[in-house]
């Protein structure tokens, strides 16, 4: 099962993807809560969503007014589940009727426009069904109306009530004796109306219960619905592709993390998709400090994610396998709570991750700088190390690393490019701001595949310089 916690999502940028998902009805955020990631167990049901959205994003192009129609008329849906499980077991209130009555006149009018899209007989788990057999028990004189009332004639006991209580209404109004008898008169009326509304309102409630699976059926679809194409508006309007999933390889091609690359174009730049190739075993990505390989990493995992959990993703082409599980080993959250230096932490789920492998899980490893807490010497031995393990075991494991000779057993090693567009004699004049915004536009994160034995980028000292670190530190630190 993939877990991600609330502090991971924030950071990889799900949440921020998850929140740009509008649905307008209260069963389509249901729907997106809910839906989580799909297992190698449910990979058909990972697929049928997929083609939900390819549907609807094809309707999107053919009959965009009908489609945004549509989606004016799932945005008047209430939520009612209570009431509708709740007459298996109550008498609902008028209210409760009355809003009931309202939701299954607004099904009536939009599951034409429902069954009117292009390609509605294909969607998955998306079948309304007619609600006349309700409306039936809710509006038996077939008025249409969206508004709910009991006419005096659904039973003589209320029809007596309420001419009794008319008519004493009327006396009221013309008498200029006593009225304290009328005025009792009246009471004992309205509460036999409202007795004999009470009961209607049981066997209305009573009636209504062989609907109970349609009402929640229709919620369901409505849902559904609502949630695909609110991933399809999303796809539409970021330019997203529909993943393939399935395999041992992950592969995207030219992968845009959006968050960031929002980030980059209020400051003028534009993000350098990322493109890689993991095949089951390690892929190392090194780079220098400051050279993007977090911003590349977040964007594979992201991206990963994002397809699991049913979504189009943000690159031009992918191929996701189905993990069991998506491991995410870089700073935690919860660390200092636990009374954990950030290394310990880190081993700590590693040794989780471990052990999930050795259960026969197919996992997603995603490491970022791991081992990073403790000296130099030790901590390219333990990355090493962990790479030699993961190198013949059942996953796909990305680790982002600075340390040299991490890569000699691994499956692929990727570079960040980092400062390729320096101009000649660049220094670290000018402000601190000056100063940042040169090594922003000069750093190119893109990836370039590199053989196994090659060394990391010797970048630092050029940002140290260019960042206007004093010359006679810099002497001593090239000396």
């Amino acid at each position: 099962m993939i877990e991600i916690s609330f502090e991971q999502k924030n950071d990889l940028g799900l949440k921020y993807v998850r929140d740009r998902l509008e649905t307008v009805c209260p069963y389509g955020g249901k729907r997106l809560k809910e839906e989580g990631f799909y297992s190698p167990r449910q990979k058909e049901e990972l697929e049928r969503e997929l083609d939900n959205v390819s549907l609807l994003l094809a309707a999107l192009k053919s009959c965009e007014d009908e489609v945004l129609d549509l989606r004016h008329r799932l945005s008047g849906l209430k939520e009612l589940t209570a009431s509708i499980t709740g007459c298996e077991s109550r008498a609902l209130s008028e209210v409760e009727l009355f809003e009931l009555t309202a939701l299954c006149r607004r099904f009536q009018a939009l599951i034409p426009k429902a069954q009117a899209l292009p390609g509605y007989e294909k969607l998955a788990e998306i079948d309304f069904q007619p609600v006349d057999g309700p409306l039936r028990i809710l509006d038996p004189s077939g008025s249409g109306r969206l508004s709910f009332y009991v006419e005096d004639e659904r039973t003589p006991e209320l029809a007596k009530a309420r001419r009794q209580k008319r008519t004493l209404e009327k006396q009221l109004k013309e008498a200029d004796a006593p009225r304290e008898m009328l005025l009792r008169s009246r009471q004992e009326a309205v509460k036999a109306e409202e007795d004999a509304l009470s009961q209607i309102y049981a066997d209305m409630s009573l009636a209504l219960r062989p609907y109970t699976g349609l009402l929640l059926n229709n919620t369901g679809a409505a849902g559904r619905l609502d949630a695909a194409l609110a991933k399809a508006l999303l796809a539409r309007r970021c330019g997203c592709c529909r993943p393939g999933t399935g395999g041992e390889d992950l592969e995207l091609t030219e992968a845009v993390h959006p968050q960031i690359a929002a980030a980059l174009e209020e400051r003028g730049r534009s993000f350098v998709p990322v493109t890689a190739h993991l095949p089951r075993g390690v892929t190392v990505l090194t780079g220098a400090n400051m050279g993007g390989k977090s911003v590349a990493m977040k964007t594979i995992v992201l991206n990963t994610a994002l397809a699991l959990s049913g979504c189009f993703v943000f690159a031009k082409a992918a191929q996701i396998p189905m993990f069991d599980r998506l491991e995410l080993i870089n700073r935690d959250f919860t660390d200092t709570a636990r009374g954990l230096s950030s290394f310990g932490g880190e081993i700590l789920r590693f040794n989780e991750a471990a052990k999930h492998l050795e259960e026969g899980d197919f996992s997603f490893i995603a490491m970022d700088e791991f081992a990073r807490g403790t000296n130099a010497q030790e901590g390219a031995a333990i990355a090493r190390g962990v790479v030699r393990y993961l190198s013949d075991k059942k996953a796909v494991t990305l680790l982002a690393t600075h340390y040299d000779g991490t890569a000699q057993l691994a499956a692929r090693h990727y570079q960040v490019r980092g400062l390729r567009n320096l101009p000649e004699g660049e220094h670290g004049g000018g402000t601190e701001t000056d100063r940042l915004r040169r090594i922003e536009q000069a750093m190119d994160y893109g990836l370039i595949p590199v053989e196994n034995e090659a060394d990391c980028p010797r970048d630092a000292l050029r940002i140290c310089e260019m960042l206007g670190m004093e010359e006679e530190i810099l002497k001593a630190i090239r000396e």
